[in-house]
């Protein structure tokens, strides 16, 4: 005969680790899957909780200066990532894209997990349709 507090210590057991593989998903994440060079580079020099960082550099890589509007757009266009599937909460994906005349915000996802996501936002600066000036930074966007 199994005794009450060996069912209750086993339920109380299964659902410990019920509750830490959740406290784990919840707060890692899945890995980000991506096709982008640019994104799987900024997701190496950025460190899990790094807000607010300098990405020029790496994006100047691929968005050189001299570049073409309509080609600069197209390299934007393309850093997209596929969202995690986690099993209990629903991803955010942040891509935008707000152009003024010659000025150009764009908004890219490149990690999310169920507390927030790290949104890649880069500011380019385009005379006579060739880009002139180029800003970028790393920001998390907490829900």
């Amino acid at each position: 005969m199994v005794s009450k507090g060996r069912v209750i210590g086993v339920i109380f057991g299964l659902f410990a680790l019920v509750c830490l593989f959740a406290t784990y998903d919840f707060s890692r994440g899945r890995a980000t899957e991506t096709d982008s060079p640019l994104i799987g580079e900024l997701l190496e020099a950025t460190k899990a909780r790094e807000c607010g960082r300098d990405a020029t550099g790496i994006v100047e890589r691929y968005l050189p200066i001299g570049t073409g509007q309509a080609e600069a757009e197209k390299i934007l266009a393309d850093t997209v990532i596929r969202p995690p599937k986690p099993w209990f909460w629903k991803p955010v994906n942040e891509n935008s894209t707000v152009s003024h005349g010659d000025s150009l915000e764009a908004l890219r996802t490149i990690k999310i997990t169920a507390f927030g996501n790290q949104v890649l936002r880069v500011y380019l600066g385009f005379s006579e349709g060739k880009l002139k000036r180029l800003a970028a930074e790393v920001i998390c966007r907490f829900e």
